[in-house]
This record gives C-alpha cells, sequence and structure tokens, in this order.
C-alpha cells in the first residue's frame, strides 16, 4: 500500500529554547522577516508530543506521544486533549489535518498486521470514519471548513487503493470519487474549500499523475517541463504545489512545482519538492541536492531559508493561512526527545 504522506522532514538545527532562526545571505535579500521559533506547551507530565497540522488561524493539532497518544489540539494558549482513537493499540496515530472548526482527521494502525483505520474528531472526542463492511486499510488527509474530508481506503488485502471522501453534508457515508483512471492506486491527498479534491494516481511501477476533482469532473495536472512522474501534495485557494520527476533520469531530477488556480504550472528555483501552500500564496518546500533546511517561496520567487541547526531533525507540517509552520523537533538521545513548535516569520 502506498504510504501517506504526512509532513515532510528536513535536517535543521534549531535549539528547543525560543531563538531566532536567520536565513542565508542570499535570501536575505528578498526576505523581509526572520524566521523563528516557539514551542508549543504541553500538559502536565507529558515531555513528547508532535505538531503536524494547521487550522489556518493560529491553531494548531498533533499527537501527545509520551506513552499515551491522545490526539491534541493547540488554540488561543491552551492545550485541549482531544483522546485516543478508539481501538488504538500501540501502533502509530497520525494527525493529517485540522479546520478552522477544530475539527481533526488523521489515521491510526490498531494492529500490526497492516492497514490503518481512518478518524475524524467529533466535539473533543475521535471516532473512526465510516467505511464499508470488510474493509482492510482506510486513512484520512485532508478535511476543508465546511467539513468535507479525504483519503482512501483499501476495500480487501492486496486490493488497490480508491480515492475517496466524507461529504460535509453526509457525514455518515464515504463515497468513491468517480471519473478517475481506474486500475491504479488513488488517494485523495487534500481538498479546498470550494470543495476540489487533489488526487494522486499511482501504478504498480511507482510512477505517479496528479488530477484535480471538482463534482465528478477530473482535470489532469500538467507539468510545466518535460516530465515522467507529477506527484501534487497540497492546494489552496485553486493554487497547487508538488514535485515532478524530470525525463531523463539522473539522481537530481526532481524538481519543486507550483500550479496557479488555471492549472499553469513553474518550477520552484532550488527545491526539489514543494510540499504545502496558503491562500495568500506562500509556498513551504525542501531543497534539492539533499542540502538541509527548508525553503519558503511568495509569488513564485525564492523568499528565504530555514537553515539547519545543530541539535536533531526537524518535521514540518503545513504552511497555515495566518503564516505559521507546525513543526516537530526530534533528537535522538536516550531520552528521543520530541518537541512541538511553531514557526513564523516576523
Amino acid at each position: 500500500m502506498r504510504p501517506v504522506r504526512l509532513a515532510f522532514v528536513a535536517v535543521m538545527a534549531a535549539a528547543i529554547v525560543v531563538g531566532p532562526v536567520t536565513t542565508s545571505a542570499a535570501a536575505s535579500e528578498v526576505a523581509a522577516c526572520t524566521w523563528k521559533s516557539s514551542p508549543l506547551p504541553l500538559p502536565a507530565g507529558v515531555t513528547k508530543a508532535r505538531a503536524t497540522a494547521s487550522d489556518n488561524d493560529g491553531g494548531y493539532a498533533g499527537s501527545l506521544i509520551d506513552g499515551i497518544s491522545d490526539v491534541v489540539y493547540w488554540k488561543n494558549g491552551k492545550v485541549i486533549e482531544y483522546g485516543q482513537v478508539p481501538a488504538w493499540s500501540g501502533y502509530g496515530v497520525f494527525v493529517t489535518d485540522v479546520n478552522r472548526s477544530g475539527v481533526i482527521v488523521g489515521y491510526s494502525a490498531p494492529t500490526m498486521r497492516g492497514g490503518y483505520v481512518a478518524f475524524r474528531s467529533v466535539g473533543t472526542k475521535i471516532e473512526p470514519l465510516p467505511v464499508p463492511a470488510g474493509t482492510y486499510s482506510s486513512t484520512a488527509t485532508g478535511v476543508n471548513d465546511r467539513g468535507d474530508i479525504v483519503g482512501h481506503y483499501n476495500p480487501k488485502f492486496g486490493e488497490r487503493a480508491r480515492a475517496v471522501r466524507w461529504p460535509a453534508d453526509r457525514p455518515g457515508q464515504m463515497v468513491e470519487l468517480t471519473g478517475l483512471p481506474t486500475g491504479n492506486w488513488t488517494n485523495s491527498e487534500d481538498v479546498d474549500e470550494d470543495g476540489t479534491v487533489l488526487v494522486v494516481e499511482t501504478t504498480g511501477t511507482g510512477s505517479t499523475s496528479s488530477f484535480l476533482w471538482r463534482a465528478g469532473v477530473v482535470t489532469k495536472l500538467v507539468a510545466p517541463v518535460a516530465a515522467v512522474d507529477v506527484n501534487a501534495h497540497a492546494i489552496s485557494a485553486g493554487r497547487v504545489v508538488g514535485s515532478i520527476t524530470l525525463s531523463g533520469g539522473g539522481s537530481d531530477n526532481l524538481r519543486a512545482v507550483e500550479w496557479d488556480a488555471a492549472g499553469n504550472g513553474r518550477v520552484l528555483s532550488d527545491g526539489y519538492t514543494a510540499e504545502s501552500v496558503n491562500r495568500h500564496g506562500v509556498v513551504v518546500g525542501l531543497p534539492r541536492n539533499f542540502e538541509p533546511g527548508a525553503l519558503v517561496w511568495r509569488g513564485g520567487a525564492l523568499e528565504a531559508r530555514i537553515p539547519e541547526g545543530d541539535e536533531g531533525q526537524m518535521s514540518f507540517g503545513p504552511i497555515g493561512d495566518d503564516g505559521g509552520i507546525p513543526a516537530t523537533l526530534s533528537i535522538g538521545d536516550v531520552t528521543g526527545t520530541e518537541t512541538p513548535m511553531v514557526f513564523r516569520c516576523s
């Protein structure tokens, strides 16, 4: 089964103590601000947590992983625990998105035998999303403000994954997306506020194509240059970001790409993938040639670099409309420290 992307990872040196994260000399010429990190608060007795999603309005979601694995929401300086995923038994809880109403979605691994269970929050409780009887695996990867949820499911073990959504006006029903190519795996990667679903198709050989699904009408995303794969990751206000694999092979053949609302694509300089975009057109991704840190683009131009520091590994969630980027600093010491935080440009 094709793994679902959660957050992109950059080896980034940042101290846990709040402090400035300076940009490179080249980026500082165009950046009008400095990216700084601040830790998110933890409940009493909890020392490890991950921040992986933004509600686009100053709130962030993730999981407490210090032996309890609760789903958690940070909002207005408070830590709100949503509790455990039903039937969770210690094999993984992954929070993928949260909307402005605080509806959190994701998936969990209830057993060691493989397969996931898609979930959503109702109030401050977690419940599995409805799937057909006998479903082997399901994931939820995105939710918009009106409550449309998207993801994929595998009907049976060994069967291809299929892109699905749980419509806000039919919360008890899972609907398979129609009109998509058949015979390969499809996954709903993200959903825009107007209900447009971003879908990635994966063949048995790992080749990818990406599509926009709008009320049953399917539009294929076209690479701006010759490419063999198109792998889209996120959508916001009609803009789509992701990566392409250039024709001709080679070890450095991935490029970060952004498409506007009309479907016109452009390659983003210095990046091998673009992982998130907000409604203001700010894009965050990773640099080429395995360079550490993260890149920030605005209007198609490289605006800043968030560089590596000297401690641990930093994983980033999607940038919100409020400009905040949820992140987790992981330090591979004897305690396995994981600290949730937020990066902002100020």
